[in-house]
């Protein structure tokens, strides 16, 4: 488990700082945080400006994307979660331009999702309250083509991922990433 809490209150050391965690871009906040811990990265994810959200210390670009069952706003029923996978223009923060190529920039996608469904108990802030989804985004680029978003459903039955726990994040990140055949250059 990725500790999250310390005496009963939110700890997301430096550059983190929160308020209601069930928020979507809050959520995606923390998902990016998880994905660094679980990594062994101690800083900050990379600048918001970059192409990717996190490059790992063995060079793999990763993108994040987190969705949840339980949202912010008053529910019916859980919500069908959905990621966004739209080819874009690379942004340089050390050049402040976009390199003009439509692409997906990362090498892989974790794709978090928030499992829990009862809106009273829910604690996003717990790594058990997670699942994730590591896919080299050359399967995307090949099985999905400039499709812009998936679901769960796709992500499982046609790009052939099964979740894996927190504690199995690192190693399938770089187990995916070193792939010669899946590092963008």
């Amino acid at each position: 488990m990725c500790p999250l809490n310390l005496y009963g209150k939110a700890v997301f050391g430096e550059g983190y700082s929160l308020s209601n965690f069930l928020d979507n871009i809050n959520s995606a906040a923390i998902g990016e945080y998880i994905v660094t811990k679980a990594m062994g990265i101690f800083r900050s994810p990379e600048s918001s400006w970059e192409s990717f959200d996190i490059l790992s210390p063995e060079g793999i670009k990763i993108e994040v994307k987190t969705a949840g069952l339980v949202q912010i706003w008053q529910q019916k029923k859980p919500s069908v979660p959905s990621y966004d996978i739209k080819q874009k223009s690379g942004w340089s923060g050390e050049t402040s331009e976009y390199d003009g190529i439509i692409t997906r920039q990362a090498d892989v996608y974790v794709f978090c999702l928030h499992h829990e469904k009862d809106p009273a108990t829910c604690n996003p802030l717990s790594s058990d309250a997670w699942s994730f989804y590591v896919v080299a985004t050359n399967d995307i680029d090949q099985k999905l083509g400039t499709q812009k978003s998936v679901g769960i459903s796709t992500i499982e039955n046609i790009l052939g991922c099964r979740p894996v726990s927190y504690d199995e994040l690192s190693g399938k990140i770089i187990e995916v990433g070193s792939e010669k055949s899946n590092r963008k250059l």
